[in-house]
């Protein structure tokens, strides 16, 4: 099941995406809407008709409709819930798949006190943050699923998301690692075999063993994979300028201490905000099939 947040920044893109998302995987679709506790709709809640929301929010209305016209009206649910819309996101998240909201409010600079923060910090399931997608000539990775890969975490869950979603709609999946080592950025292309570098450089073994197991198991996506220079925030938001979709692992949820959150903020957080276009956040979970996993995809592995 996906979830997807309506209302606040970006809420009409986020129904878009979720609805796409739905549409291509076979998932049902659930729309949460959090309204004051004063609210009209607050009375009605949790499953009000859709005569209903007309009458008190039009817009509302529309987005269900639009969303049902899209799917079939017994594929989307409207949750229409009193209170503030983080923890009531974050609460569903547990029964969800695949949460969607729309990206933070330009006043909570760092994400602090922001719905799409809160959503990132306590949802158990995999969060996509979904803002429009903007690119211009310097977009050699245009239109790919992204996955980032750090050689200090496992990179299993975050690439298993986005082979899947590259699977679905059928698009490139370039899997980039970013380090200070070198200077200029570099790729590979798994399908053709080209070299797009006149040395090749260290870090791509790591992609190598890292997508091998995923490549057989999807051998229907075409895969590249790419070295950039850099700092990772930097070198992340450089790689997926004009992709289809960022996806990078939490490696701050699931971690105990200070240190497991701030490692969470530095990279993760920031790609949310600096993004121009949507961002996957996908956690550690012990549920979570091993790199070296290989064969169909298991029953159920489908949102």
């Amino acid at each position: 099941m996906i979830l997807a947040g309506l209302g606040g920044r970006g809420g009409w893109q986020a129904l878009a995406w979720a609805t796409d998302e739905a549409l291509s995987s076979g998932a049902d679709l659930v729309l949460l809407h959090a309204c004051p506790p004063d609210s009209p709709l607050a009375s009605r809640a949790p499953s009000p008709s859709l005569a209903i929301v007309e009458l008190f929010d039009p817009s509302l209305a529309r987005a269900v409709g639009t969303a049902r016209a899209r799917l079939g009206g017994d594929r989307v649910r409207l949750r229409l819930l009193p209170g503030r819309p983080g923890p009531l996101l974050s609460t569903a998240a547990a029964r969800a798949d695949l949460v969607v909201v729309g990206p933070p409010a330009r006043r909570y600079p760092g994400g602090y006190g922001s719905t799409t923060h809160h959503v990132l910090a306590h949802a158990p399931a995999p969060v996509v943050v979904v803002r429009p997608i903007t690119a211009g000539r310097d977009a050699p990775l245009l239109g790919h699923v992204v996955v980032g890969v750090d050689e200090h975490d496992d990179p299993g869950p975050a690439l298993e998301f986005a082979f899947e979603r590259a699977a679905d709609h059928r698009c490139v999946l370039a899997a980039v690692h970013v380090t200070s080592r070198q200077r200029e950025d570099f790729w590979f292309d798994e399908t053709t075999l080209s070299t797009h570098f006149s040395v090749e450089p260290v870090a791509l073994e790591l992609l190598g063993r890292a997508v091998e197991p995923w490549m057989r198991r999807y051998p229907q996506v075409p895969v590249k994979c790419a070295v950039y220079g850099g700092r990772p925030l930097p070198g992340l938001l450089r790689a997926a300028h004009g992709s289809r979709l960022l996806v990078v692992g939490d490696r701050g949820r699931g971690q105990l201490g200070p240190a497991g959150r701030a490692l969470f903020g530095s990279v993760a957080h920031g790609v949310v905000d600096g993004a121009n276009g949507p961002v996957a956040v996908v956690r550690a979970s012990a549920g979570a099939l091993p790199a070296a996993a290989v064969g169909s995809r298991p029953e159920g592995a489908r949102l």
